[in-house]
């Protein structure tokens, strides 16, 4: 077993600096919000992008314009009495405090997010850089036993309204095994800055490649169990419903893509124009990106612009030469590398609103 995260030494000097300007000033809360739209996306501008040589290959989403998706009011929480609690089917429970995490040895990585209800081209998805602690490493730390089953995510936030009972939590239920896999983190920075308040200070899961709302925010407790999980949030909502009543539980993010330019509306005056944007498929890499530019028309190879890896969106570009002025409808779609397209179509017994991974349209304009 690992030695306990309270007597882990610091990584390098800066962190004990960023820890120390913690302490020093108590109850440090970044930008609390306080009107927060139950079951709404927020932050329409989703394009502005982080570039220069301390961002990784591909793009990355700055914080005030990566996409909010919360249920309930933004907890206000203070970080000098904030604790994170480990328990349930475990051998020594955990009670850690900010400080504890900000001391352990932490990972950062690139990871895309995305809505489990965003719309094709929507804003609900984006990528940043996140630094945080394994899941797995808490889940050994406390000597998870082995009828352990199923890891429930409780959050801070709370509330009631559209069908959801009085006082309830946000909570989440993973898989044991996939809360030990290395990818599932428990986040405190996101793009090298403490997490800002609407997206989980002081700590919020990561679980990559899934959809968003298995990446709870202002996570107060971890619980281990050997039983499902039957919560509101994982049983009324974020399911899979088809015509004939079957019901399955909405988690891996599936292949999608979006243009980034043109936008929807732009007028085009050249006549070579660079058409660019993103693609992105969860736990698989991006095989292809394709586009056309007529509804029925011949798909066309697109050039994906890096080398493609699992967990994190890649960038795409087609040089577009324009034949004529007019009107255009331009569509994307992608492949990853398990085969899987895009479909033309969203699957007519399909009874929800999620998973909505059609090509992405988009009309445009060419002037004469």
């Amino acid at each position: 077993m690992s030695e306990p995260f309270t007597n882990r030494a610091p990584r390098a000097i800066l962190r004990r600096e960023f820890l120390k300007a913690m302490l020093v000033s108590p109850g440090l809360v970044p930008g609390f919000r306080s009107v927060q739209s139950a079951l709404l996306l927020e932050n329409a501008h989703p394009v502005p992008f982080m570039t220069g040589d301390s961002a990784p290959p591909g793009l990355i989403s700055s914080n005030p314009d990566f996409f909010v998706r919360n249920h309930f009011r933004t907890p206000q929480i203070s970080s000098d009495s904030w604790n994170l609690v480990v328990d349930g089917l475990v051998s020594t429970p955990l009670k850690l405090s900010y400080s504890d995490l900000l001391l352990a040895n932490s990972v950062r990585r690139a990871v895309t997010m995305e809505c489990a209800g965003n719309t094709p081209g929507g804003i609900g998805v984006g990528n940043a850089l996140w630094t945080g602690i394994p899941l797995a490493e808490l889940l050994k730390q406390a000597g998870a036993k082995t009828a352990a089953t199923t890891v429930i995510l409780h959050g801070s936030d709370s509330g009631s309204g559209e069908g959801v009972p009085a006082n309830t939590h946000f909570a989440r239920a993973i898989p044991f095994e996939r809360a030990m896999n290395a990818s599932t983190l428990l986040a405190y920075e996101m793009n090298g800055s403490p997490l800002p308040a609407d997206h989980g200070f002081p700590l919020r899961a990561l679980v990559a490649g899934w959809y968003g709302m298995d990446s709870v925010k202002w996570l107060t407790r971890i619980e281990i169990t050997s039983e499902p999980f039957d919560g509101y949030f994982q049983q009324q909502h974020y399911v899979a419903l088809t015509a004939n009543g079957e019901r399955r539980p909405i988690t891996r993010m599936l292949v999608n893509s979006k243009f980034l330019r043109p936008s929807e509306g732009e007028e085009i005056g050249s006549k070579i124009y660079r058409v660019n944007g993103v693609a992105w498929a969860g736990e698989r890499k991006i095989a292809k990106v394709e586009v056309r530019f007529s509804p029925g028309g011949s798909w066309q190879p697109a050039s994906v612009d890096a080398q493609p890896v699992a967990l994190s969106w890649t960038s795409w570009r087609y040089q577009w030469q324009i034949p004529s002025a007019g009107k255009y409808t331009l569509e994307v779609r992608a492949s990853d590398e398990e085969g899987k397209t895009q479909p033309d179509a969203r699957d007519p017994g399909r009874q929800d609103a999620y998973e909505l991974n059609t090509p992405h349209g988009i009309t445009v304009t060419v002037r004469p």
